[in-house]
């Protein structure tokens, strides 16, 4: 039996910019870090000679092809797997549409622990290409590749993306004492909502093709995740607010983002001290995510009482393999 412990992602300021479509012409870059919330991927030897998917349902196939969830397919395409094997998959959050890069942290998470089954170690590297291409150039899906990156190295980063297909990582140093006020100024909120990104993503793939008006808010965006990263590269935590609004106000441009009632949380939050803040993913519900200064978090709280908070810290690591045995 082997179990991969993956961590989702927050996502702080270039969201967008990493789309393949834009990233490839013009560049991309993103802020953003690994938090202790995973996604864990069992996998484990089977009597019979079929596979055993499970998930939020059961599959039990006699093919690999006969699979429905594409991204255990297709891993198990990749990493060579026909039969025989038992996968299951658990996430410390909804799995889907919550803004948090589940779909890039099962997909690196169930390669991390198909190849290590097979005792095959494959770099951090390997890992987020390898998801990548799963997700973007076998599923063709409108993404980009910061999740894959994201889950599979952990930490807090800027990475770069593209012109072309080059990715570059450029960690973000913080002091101890620095980290730990980051950790402690982020409140993260539950909408209750959830929207498959790809209904959001399709439709900014198609503009950023083809609308220069996008193509120009996709340019801020990761010009603001370039300077952020120089900023917090001088030892002040405390700017991520400011960068965050502006982030935030350039992404609502792009349509499809916000809705009426993620407004006007986003408002209350702000005039109860919150200094700048965000909806995760791409958009239309998941989690809100403010930077707040510790004496006006209770504020926060109480403006934004009627939703769920799930407190999170920075996570150093990527993927990783948390259980090796019979």
């Amino acid at each position: 039996m082997v179990i991969a412990r993956t961590p989702l992602r927050v996502s702080f300021v270039g969201g967008g910019s990493d789309l393949v479509s834009f990233a490839r012409e013009h560049g991309g870059a993103v802020v953003s870090t690994a938090i202790n919330k995973y996604v864990y991927v069992i996998v484990t030897p089977r009597f019979e000679d079929d596979i055993r998917v499970s998930y939020t349902q059961t599959e039990i196939v006699d093919r690999v092809d006969d699979l429905a969830h594409d991204l255990v397919r297709e891993s198990l395409r990749f990493a060579g797997l026909p039969r025989k094997v038992e996968i299951v998959t658990i996430a410390d959050v909804p799995a889907r549409g919550t803004g948090l890069g589940s779909s890039g942290a099962v997909t690196v998470g169930t390669l991390n622990a198909l190849f290590t089954y097979q005792g095959i170690l494959k770099s951090s590297h390997d890992l987020a290409e390898a998801a990548s291409e799963i997700e973007i150039d076998i599923l063709g899906k409108p993404i980009g590749k910061q999740d894959q990156y994201s889950s599979a190295f952990g930490g807090l980063n800027l990475f770069r993306f593209g012109p072309g297909d080059a990715v570059t990582r450029d960690p973000v140093v913080l002091t101890p004492e620095g980290k730990t006020q980051l950790e402690r100024s982020l409140l993260m909120f539950y909408t209750g909502t959830q929207r498959s990104a790809e209904t959001v993503l399709t439709d900014l793939d198609q503009a950023a093709r083809s609308e220069e008006e996008t193509k120009r808010y996709l340019g801020q965006l990761r010009d603001l995740a370039l300077e952020l990263y120089e900023e917090l590269g001088k030892g002040d935590p405390d700017v991520l607010g400011d960068f965050l609004h502006r982030g935030w106000e350039v992404k609502r441009e792009l349509g499809g983002v916000t809705t009426p009632e993620i407004d006007a949380w986003y408002e209350k939050a702000r005039q109860a001290g919150a200094r700048g803040g965000k909806l995760l993913g791409a958009g239309g519900g998941g989690f809100l995510l403010f930077y707040v200064p510790r004496d006006r978090q209770p504020a926060v709280r109480r403006t934004l009482d009627d939703l769920r908070e799930l407190p999170v810290l920075l996570d150093d690591h990527g993927s990783r393999i948390i259980f090796i045995g019979q």
